[in-house]
């Protein structure tokens, strides 16, 4: 088994890299989808659970200093929310990419 220093050489990196491997990534979990959908219905389904249950049982609690509407911010932190599970899961699977 080789190690990631001999595969990788020195000085190289930087923007550019790191696009094509989120590319690379992205490309990957993509073709998962169709080989386990529930993949796909599950990243659905929480954010909808998540929409109703924030907008639904604590919107009617929460309320702003300035008397702003609570669900202004929902929308968009149900989907800034949903981008950290899906890092989350991506880190997961490079991590297991590299020790297999």
């Amino acid at each position: 088994m080789t190690s990631i220093n001999s595969v990788v050489p020195k000085g190289t990196g930087g923007f550019r890299q790191a696009v094509t491997d989120g590319l690379v990534v992205t490309w990957l979990n993509l073709k998962r989808v169709p080989r386990i959908p529930e993949l796909a219905i599950l990243a659905i389904l929480q954010s909808i659970m998540f929409v109703l249950l924030f907008a639904f049982v604590f919107g009617g609690t929460i309320s702003l200093p300035d008397g702003g509407s609570y669900r202004e911010f929902l929308m968009p932190g149900v989907f800034a929310q949903t981008v950290v599970f899906a890092a989350i899961t991506t880190a997961i699977g490079v991590t297991d990419d590299f020790n297999k």
